[in-house]
């Protein structure tokens, strides 16, 4: 089994839409401060085993890590910017410890199409950081590790880049299609040309009394490293469910499945070939505005072709919010791999402050 490319720092976001601070007309400000601390056993085979013993033995991980978010917003007429920016004390994604995580401007030619630019979430890959109304636990899902993983054998990156893009809504705004162009989705391989660009395409139906569904695709030239150093073109293709029939009663329910198509995917000696991701939520907001309890089911087959490689992980956590700008979480988590001596488990907690 391969292991450098699983060994992906934990990027800890919290909710999509935290409440923000109107500074003047058409500019809010927002974002939040949180400290979390994580304890993991890993077994001596696991693909998140870090230890440089020889031989590799079993890992007791115990980490604490703070970051701070700053998101702000500016509408002006027909123009919105908005701009995500993390200050986290781990490095992320192989690069520092700033995260430029969106920076984008939309312009709403007509009420039915927008023009948008920057950086900006250009496909489904975000699906715990975007399509869900907030994190639902306190580490990204074994699914989520994958989905940010480089493909091209470089350091993990995020799952938001530069581009252009269109989007398509009815007045209703049930029905929507985005069209983009960016730099890459899935990675970038060796001998990456700069005219190797990516580009996809979004299908997304909000049904009123039952939820939200979505299909993503995406074609990302030169972005999977193959046998020999070389790379070759990748296509992804993406479902997910969000069922919100059941909010009154306290129930929100997600799913995904997601396919990578690259053939040729070659890592540390193996053929890994196409992979797949799939995740199931469910949570339920027993007591309402206060606490919440989360179960989160994801497999992931990182190769079809390798052997080994597939892993199942089980997640319970208990979301609470003591004071209208705090948040205190904390979850437990297992991860069953198929190969001997590779499983992980432990826990973790996060006391998150939000900006007023």
């Amino acid at each position: 089994m391969a292991t450098h490319l699983l060994r992906i720092p934990t990027l800890l976001l919290a909710a999509a839409a935290l409440p923000a601070l109107e500074l003047a007309e058409g500019l809010t400000f927002g974002g939040y401060g949180e400290a979390s601390a994580r304890a993991e056993h890993r077994d001596r085979n696991s693909p998140f085993n870090t230890s440089t013993t020889t031989p590799p033995g079993d890992q007791t991980y115990v980490d604490f890590s703070s970051d701070a978010a700053f998101k702000l917003r500016y509408k002006v007429d027909d123009f919105t910017l908005r701009t995500d920016l993390i200050a986290s004390s781990d490095v992320q994604f192989g690069n520092d410890h700033l995260l430029l995580e969106q920076a984008f401007i939309d312009w709403a030619a007509t009420p039915n199409l927008t023009v948008r630019a920057g950086r900006f979430q250009n496909t489904w890959l975000g699906w715990e950081g975007f399509h869900t109304p907030e994190q639902f636990r306190v580490n990204h899902s074994a699914a989520w590790d994958w989905n940010v993983t480089n493909h091209g054998g470089a350091p993990a990156r995020p799952f938001v880049s530069d581009g252009a893009g269109v989007i398509l809504a009815n007045v209703e705004r049930t029905l929507t299609a985005e069209f983009y162009v960016v730099n890459d989705v899935l990675g970038d391989a060796p001998g990456q040309q700069a005219s190797d660009k990516a580009g996809g395409a979004s299908f997304a139906w909000r049904a009123q009394g039952f939820g939200r569904v979505e299909l993503g695709v995406a074609y990302d030239r030169n972005a999977v490293i193959t046998q020999g150093g070389g790379g070759s073109d990748a296509l992804g293709a993406d479902f997910n469910v969000d069922v919100t029939a059941l909010r009154e009663s306290g129930w929100f329910f997600a799913a995904e499945v997601q396919l990578h198509r690259h053939p040729h995917l070659f890592f540390d000696g193996e053929l890994y070939g196409n992979d797949l991701v799939a995740l199931a939520m469910a949570n339920w907001d027993f007591s309402p505005g206060v606490a919440s309890a989360t179960l989160m089911l994801d497999y992931v087959e990182r190769g079809f072709h390798a052997h080994g490689n597939e892993l199942m992980e089980y997640c319970v956590a208990i979301l609470t919010k003591p004071h209208k700008q705090v948040r205190l979480n904390g979850e437990l988590f297992y991860r069953a791999e198929t190969a001997h001596n590779a499983d992980s488990y432990g826990g973790a907690a996060v006391i998150l402050v939000e900006l007023p």
